[in-house]
């Protein structure tokens, strides 16, 4: 029998059952493990088939050489930065994600955001928590006939884009890699030099890496909106904070940040021109449920052919390690 093992972050996605069903089905187990760092996760997963990573700890190359069997790792979401994917592809180990649960609910949370600053929505709510009523102006933004900037040009990305035009923006597009016949595409520096809101949809990659630093700042217009709802380093936090110190930057809309939880004293607390969620655009019922459908299915699949669609670094499949 296979041995597939999650690999527990804080226990919000037990009970397993339906997992459990699935994987039998397939003639193979589940054990749940928690583990605080790589070392006690190679004693409780060491004869893994499947790993199931949530966030920590992370699949580094010490942790990947040390895991034999291991054949399939499947991070529970659609980024991926948590496993080292060179180095699994060197030992033959097949990475996975679930690519497409959480797409409508990203982009409606980040659009969310865009209009809780565009309106004021927030900082009024604030002000009428407190008693008071108009207090003092709102520096509220019409979104039909603004510009918004969608850096990142994949599933979230895109469907931003097509909702931020049917409201009446002009949309303008960023992506390397990406080529999106439905949006207008321009270059990094064009789009934060035209941009009245820009939302960050790209993963965290060593390209990505503060890809929103002091110098990207100084291009972007000082009445402009960051939303990111995509990973905190893709911002630098430090540059970000000066920037809105320094009136270079009109808000922030932040789901994401480089610190996780928060710390209480972050310098970005506390500001009205700044709206902080703690890392949940992506959480609906329905994204839930599509989540845990997505892992297990890939799982299985696996299990049965050798191989699932949802491998992102098929260059592994020649020298991969038996799914059966």
């Amino acid at each position: 029998m296979s041995t597939v093992v999650q690999l527990e972050y804080v226990g919000d996605l037990a009970p397993y059952d339906e997992e459990e069903a699935a994987l039998a089905e397939a003639g193979a187990s589940l054990t749940v493990v928690r583990a605080a760092d790589g070392d006690a996760l190679v004693e409780a997963a060491g004869d893994a088939d499947v790993i199931w990573v949530e966030w920590t700890p992370h699949l580094t190359r010490d942790v990947l050489e040390r895991l034999p069997k291991l054949g399939l790792a499947i991070r529970w979401g659609v980024g991926y930065e948590q496993i080292d994917v060179a180095a699994a592809t060197e030992l033959g180990i097949a990475v996975a994600n679930a690519p497409a649960y959480c797409t409508e609910d990203v982009a409606e949370h980040a659009l969310a955001m865009l209009l809780a600053v565009s309106r004021q929505v927030v900082f009024r709510d604030r002000q009428g928590q407190q008693g008071l009523w108009r207090h003092g102006p709102a520096k509220q933004k019409r979104l039909a006939g603004s510009t918004v900037g969608v850096v990142g040009l994949g599933r979230i990305g895109s469907h931003v884009a097509k909702v931020a035009a049917a409201f009446g923006a002009t949309v303008l597009g960023y992506d390397p890699v990406v080529t999106s016949p439905s949006v207008r595409q321009v270059g990094f520096e064009e789009l934060l030099a035209s941009a009245d809101f820009v939302s960050v949809h790209v993963p965290l990659t060593a390209e990505t890496h503060h890809l929103f630093d002091a110098d990207a700042f100084a291009l972007m217009r000082p009445d402009a909106t960051l939303v990111n709802t995509s990973r905190g380093g893709v911002v630098s936090q430090a540059a970000l904070v000066e920037a809105l110190d320094a009136g270079r930057l009109g808000a922030a809309a932040l789901d994401v940040f480089e610190q996780e939880p928060l710390p209480a004293d972050n310098p970005l607390r506390g500001r009205d021109n700044v709206i902080l969620t703690p890392h949940e655009g992506a959480n609906s019922p329905q994204s839930g449920r599509d989540l845990r459908r997505a892992v297990y299915g890939a799982t299985v699949e696996w299990l049965r052919t050798g191989w699932t669609d949802a491998i992102v670094n098929p260059q592994v499949r020649p020298h991969a390690r038996a799914g059966r």
